[in-house]
């Protein structure tokens, strides 16, 4: 592990999930979340839904075997209630909030998955013991069967999602990339569940890549060894890009940032974009989206017919 890196304390992260879900209490009554300084930062997080800011804090999940797991799902008794102010103090981070019940924060998760202007927001990246932005060191990304294990978790629902709004968005012949496709579970998925697609896959490690023909030589999808940051350069245009990289612990926000200012221009017109992860987007992709000229159609999605949200941004590419 990095030694810069100051990892969660798992045990007060199994304490929190066991102990979070907050009684009811007046709506008017503040109540008072700090977040002490660590590594827990970044799993704070703001909803945007009709013009209220709600704070929350992600929490581990228990799996059915027992065991707990983070997840980029997020659940409705993660919520705090809704905003008042936050402040940075000599402790941490303490957040101000109003008293919900829990049948106000369904409500809220309810209201978000239906209104296309709702948004999630990790406001802090992770960070390190200096204060800094922590980002995975180039040898973890050295592809083996654990870490590629490790991967591929808890990406069933964002494969599934995005299987299911390209159905209708594209058609045969349309080309797919994932620019970092890491172990290439993911744009093989896309592959057999839409026929017909040129679906590209690239990394900028030779070891994934090679993992990747390896495991899915079956397939149809193309996988070559490629920095996403090359593309446009490269001259490959796509009609559907998938941003699934520009998270918290694989870049820092500026080269995320800068990153997606360069490699929307290699969508045609008219094209789509998807912007998603395992950890939360370091972009703030309504600004980029009103600074590019994007159109921002949604940026939150969740299974059918279940009480969740994940971050899942997408937008479209104009005409002219």
């Amino acid at each position: 592990m990095n030694p810069r890196f100051n990892p969660v304390d798992p045990r007060r992260e199994v304490l929190l999930a066991q102990t979070f879900v907050q009684p009811s209490t007046p709506s008017l009554a503040l109540n008072c979340h700090v977040e002490p300084f660590g590594g827990g930062f970044h799993h704070l997080f703001f909803l945007r839904v009709n013009g209220c800011h709600w704070a929350g804090r992600k929490m581990l999940q228990q799996a059915e075997s027992g065991g707990w797991y983070i997840s980029s799902l997020l659940k409705p008794w993660m919520l705090l209630g809704p905003l008042a102010e936050m402040q940075w103090e000599n402790v941490g981070i303490a957040l101000y909030y109003h008293g919900a019940s829990m049948e106000q924060k369904q409500a809220a998760f309810n209201l978000a998955q239906a209104r296309p202007d709702s948004e999630v927001h990790f406001p802090f990246p992770a960070i390190d013991a200096k204060g800094l932005e922590f980002v995975c060191p180039t040898d973890y990304w050295q592809c083996d069967d654990s870490l590629a294990t490790q991967l591929d978790a808890d990406e069933g629902h964002l494969r599934e999602h995005c299987a299911t709004l390209l159905e209708t968005l594209s058609s045969p012949g349309t080309v797919i990339l994932d620019p970092a496709c890491s172990t290439g579970e993911f744009i093989t998925h896309l592959s057999r569940a839409l026929p017909e697609r040129h679906c590209l896959g690239s990394d900028r490690s030779a070891s994934m890549i090679d993992h990747a023909r390896c495991r899915h030589a079956t397939g149809a999808v193309e996988f070559l060894v490629a920095d996403a940051r090359d593309v446009v350069s490269s001259g490959l245009k796509c009609d559907v890009l998938i941003l699934r990289f520009l998270n918290a612990e694989v870049m820092t926000r500026a080269d995320a940032r800068q990153t997606f200012h360069d490699i929307v221009a290699c969508v045609n017109p008219g094209g789509t974009v998807l912007v998603f992860g395992h950890t939360p987007v370091l972009v703030p992709v309504p600004y980029m989206a009103q600074l590019l000229k994007l159109e921002l159609l949604s940026s939150v999605a969740a299974r059918p017919e279940q009480m969740e949200l994940f971050q899942f941004y997408r937008l479209r590419v104009p005409l002219t």
